[in-house]
């Protein structure tokens, strides 16, 4: 079987793996988020650059036509390279995934326990009639108002301008 430096069908099989998997650490990272993942995110900056040159030279040895041994040597040397750190930041990026939650997500999940509990609370008092949901004034007769409510005519204040001039 040749090594990955004499066949270039197989180094570009790499290559092309090796993209996918910063890809997938990229997203990984970016589920991390900040701060947690700033060094990481600057290491796949890196990472990413040291890809594009990767690339590069590798173009530019096919482009050649010649399989120059001392070239070849390099593009799988940083191939290596960028397996390797790319093998790092996903054992990081792992324990980060793993590691304890922040005060800020407690914080939001007590919230959000908190809301739920209050919203049992209303519908275990309340029920299902939500009387704040229903507007007073839409699809209501005087009759309907005064029987619901209980308010009768006498009990309203009367604002005639008749009594405001005694």
């Amino acid at each position: 079987m040749k090594s990955t430096s004499e066949d270039p069908s197989l180094l570009a099989d790499k290559i092309l793996e090796a993209e996918a998997k910063l890809e997938k650490l990229e997203q990984e990272v970016e589920e991390i988020g900040q701060p947690a993942g700033r060094e990481l995110r600057q290491r796949l900056d890196i990472l990413r650059i040291e890809e594009n040159a990767l690339k590069r030279n590798f173009e530019e040895s096919r482009r050649r036509g010649e399989a120059d041994s001392l070239r070849m040597a390099k593009i799988v040397a940083l191939l290596r390279h960028i397996e390797d750190e790319e093998s790092s930041v996903g054992h990081e990026a792992d324990f980060l995934h793993q590691s304890a939650p922040s005060s800020v997500t407690l914080a939001v999940e007590a919230g959000s326990h908190l809301v739920e509990i209050l919203r049992r609370g209303m519908k275990r008092v309340i029920g299902d009639h939500h009387p704040l949901g229903e507007s007073v004034f839409v699809n209501h007769s005087h009759a309907n108002l005064t029987s619901q409510y209980g308010l009768e005519d006498s009990e309203i204040p009367s604002a005639a301008p008749d009594s405001a001039n005694s």
